[in-house]
């Protein structure tokens, strides 16, 4: 009955997430850059140094920041405008949006909504873009998926970007802020704005998440390829999660990501093994089991003698695409051949891509690789929380 009652209530209406409901996420986090660029692209800002006014920005105009010892320097046109600890550009209209270059490393410029925070933390500047949660779904959406998908495939990815976020908001709170812009959370380059679909998806599952069957939201991980099987969240990871269960996928066979092969030195093999696991290497029956190793599924260990190689770590540590994979030995190389690209568990995005592409709508889509889920809009949760 509490579930048709969420249907219901999904159906009937929805209470509006509101502008003041952002999230902070740490920018540049793979290599943070020592300077900066900062213009606005649309609408106005107020700049902000330690607390006080500095000026009004309106489009076009432009700051230079860079780091004076523990401070951020600011300058425009060539005069300095001062040294803060903490920098602010809060946007003054809904809207509104910036662009930023990174210098030290450089990046291309990217163009971000909402607000954006300044400090210096190791000698390189700290940026964190607070942001309207939707917002950052679309920018989440458009660098995970790509601007090539439809409308039905970019709902399933809003939906399961929404989760991951609102799962995982305490993740970078070591750091001041709730998420990462890289693969360590999901990936975001700024504003979405290179396919209108990707809007209109976000908009069209405004508030809509995955929970399982204690209605807590799930960790709706996701991955490119599964290489026609995913896999459990204990194989992976350390532990059973109930709604990440092992399936056959058929949906991602023959696509962009599912098959990969690369050829290693056999010394450096037997070598690696040796050093790593201390495998003994020299025993003909145990140096057949990692020279010809054929698996007929996804499998967790290298070779029923050892159950310490784990294809995890192997995959880890040679940078494989997947830990679904054979070998074989061809002459003085050993041929890796693999299917699937990423940790395998949870939604496989090509065959997620395929199927929406074949009419199958978003929520059957999410039910087949999440087990026992149920979709809800987060103003449902308060209510199954407070029976």
């Amino acid at each position: 009955m509490r579930y048709i009652l969420a249907i219901s209530m999904i159906i009937l209406g929805s209470l509006q997430i509101q502008a003041s409901e952002v999230i902070d996420v740490g920018m540049y986090w793979d290599s943070r850059p020592k300077g900066s660029v900062i213009s606005v692209a649309r609408g106005s800002y107020t700049l902000m140094g330690d607390g006080k006014k500095i000026r009004d920005m309106a489009k076009a105009d432009v700051i230079q920041l860079s780091i004076s010892g523990s401070s951020v320097q600011v300058a425009s046109m060539g005069v300095t405008l001062g040294a803060f600890g903490k920098l602010k550009l809060i946007r003054q209209s809904w809207g509104s949006s910036l662009n930023i270059k990174a210098v030290n490393p450089s990046y291309p410029r990217r163009e971000y909504n909402d607000n954006i925070f300044v400090t210096v933390s190791g000698g390189k500047l700290k940026m964190v873009n607070n942001v309207y949660i939707e917002h950052y779904i679309a920018g989440v959406v458009e660098a995970e998926s790509g601007i090539k998908e439809g409308f039905e495939y970019y709902k399933v990815q809003a939906i399961i970007a929404r989760t991951y976020a609102l799962s995982n908001l305490n993740k970078f709170a070591h750091e001041g802020f709730n998420l990462c812009d890289n693969v360590e959370c999901q990936v975001y380059k700024g504003k979405s704005k290179r396919n209108a679909e990707i809007i209109r998806a976000v908009n069209a599952t405004k508030g809509l998440v995955i929970v399982d069957k204690d209605i807590e939201l799930i960790n709706a991980v996701f991955h490119s390829n599964s290489g026609g099987h995913t896999v459990n969240s204990e194989d992976a990871w350390s532990k059973p999660v109930h709604y990440l269960r092992a399936i056959s996928d058929d949906f991602s066979k023959d696509q962009p990501h599912y098959a990969w092969e690369v050829n290693i030195d056999k010394v450096k093999w037997l070598n690696y093994l040796f050093r790593r696991f201390n495998y003994p290497i020299s025993d003909p029956l145990a140096r057949e089991y990692v020279m010809d190793y054929c698996p007929s599924s996804r499998e967790v260990f290298l070779t029923p003698v050892d159950t310490n190689i784990l294809l995890k770590t192997i995959r880890r540590d040679w940078g494989l695409k997947s830990t679904y994979f054979s070998i074989e030995e061809v002459g003085e190389s050993i041929r890796v051949r693999g299917k699937g690209f990423g940790h395998g568990v949870g939604l496989s995005q090509e065959g997620a891509m395929k199927m929406a592409n074949m009419g199958i709508p978003f929520n059957e889509i999410l039910h087949y690789y999440y087990q026992d889920i149920h979709l809800i809009h987060l103003s449902a949760l308060d209510f199954f929380r407070a029976e």
